[in-house]
């Protein structure tokens, strides 16, 4: 990794350099080993080099953002990544992942060794000096991961709010056959999509399909339904309606046979789709959506029966296990009912950085403090 003298750049005792990436082009001249890393990690799909380099260019930069990726590296070896962008809406900085913020959650890559937790620490203690954010924000970070013990292990951050999520997830690495699973499931939920599965049946052609690797309408039927499902339950998430991110998941997906758009299709028109990304060790569901239309016969559900098996049967790891698969936080009954009740126990944190960002931190809780007593003393 070369370095310039305007460069973001630091070294520690131990002789390893710290340095802030600031543009494309210096992300992908890293690009060979971030794929290393993130294949040796195992890794989810939104710490790969393409859904960063994807967001950065479809999602942030288009909206001001500006890029801030931490890596470090001995001996021109790359040794972790950091992926973060920098906001300023008015005085303050705020830092983020440079991830696809649709609740995927977030993390760092950094190499198993025996200083993995030492080096996660100081990539990120690293990042806050050399970016000097006021805020910073991570959400569902999973508990134990190598950024929450990052988090952990800098006593001079200010922790001002965190939020607790569990993230269900499918225990699938000792299965031995899909049989033996789906034995192990609920005989009452497996009995709903069943009668679901032949009502719909009864309705017309049921066919099930998989694209991989290239463009499909799909994804934009998907965040049709989706933008009128955040409608129906006023559950507003900013990317649902986002053309940025819309047109990152479509360049995603086209561009990676590893990305999988699964649809249920009743007389060839889709009823409900579902996109999945197959990582190294796991699989990642990322987005759902079904056609309200048709809601009476569950087709999620249905879809869901297909879903899993293909990647059930299709995809192992280096070890050859089945990989666990990955839901997103909440607890519906579909993740429920494939997870047998596993999660991953994950934290969101706001997090103050900096002095004056501090200093009117404590100045708005003094405030809210002062109210809340006088309000007391007067009743």
């Amino acid at each position: 990794m070369n370095m310039n003298p305007s460069d973001l750049c630091a070294a520690d005792s131990e002789g390893r350099i710290y340095r802030i990436l600031k543009s494309a082009d210096e992300l992908l001249s890293i690009r060979a080993q971030w794929d290393r890393l993130w294949a040796e990690a195992g890794a989810e799909y939104f710490l790969g080099f393409s859904s960063v380099s994807e967001c950065w260019n479809r999602i942030y930069r288009p909206q001001g953002a500006v890029l801030r990726c931490a890596v470090v590296c001995d001996n021109h070896r790359l040794l972790g990544v950091l992926p973060m962008i920098l906001r300023r809406p008015g005085l303050w900085k705020i830092a983020r992942t440079c991830g696809p913020g649709s609740a995927e959650g977030c993390d760092m890559l950094i190499e198993r060794c025996a200083e993995s937790h030492a080096i996660a620490g100081a990539l990120l203690t690293q990042f806050l000096l050399l970016a000097r954010p006021d805020y910073v924000e991570f959400q569902f970070v999973k508990l134990g991961c190598a950024l929450e013990i990052a988090i952990q292990s800098i006593p001079s951050v200010h922790i001002i709010e965190t939020w607790d999520k569990n993230i269900p997830y499918a225990s699938l690495k000792a299965e031995r056959d899909w049989t033996s699973y789906t034995r192990s499931l609920s005989k009452s939920y497996q009995a709903d999509c069943a009668r679901c599965s032949r009502r719909l049946n009864e309705q017309g052609t049921v066919t099930f399909e998989v694209v991989r690797g290239m463009h499909t309408p799909l994804i934009d039927w998907l965040f049709v339904h989706k933008r009128k499902w955040s409608e129906r339950t006023d559950k507003r998430g900013e990317w649902v309606f986002s053309r940025y991110y819309q047109e990152f998941v479509n360049i995603l997906f086209a561009s990676d046979s590893r990305l999988l758009v699964f649809a249920l299709r009743l007389d060839e028109i889709p009823i409900a789709v579902k996109l999945m990304a197959i990582n190294t060790n796991s699989a990642s569901l990322i987005l759902i959506a079904y056609d309200e239309e048709h809601k009476r016969f569950s087709p999620g559900n249905v879809l869901d029966e297909s879903m899993m098996r293909h990647v059930f049967e299709n995809y192992r790891s280096a070890d050859g296990s089945h990989l666990d698969i990955t839901f997103g936080p909440g607890m519906e009954r579909f993740k429920l009912h494939w997870s047998r009740g596993y999660v991953h126990p994950a934290r969101s944190y706001r997090i103050v950085t900096s002095r004056r960002a501090w200093v009117k931190t404590r100045l708005k809780q003094a405030i809210l403090k002062y109210k809340k007593t006088s309000v007391a003393w007067r009743s």
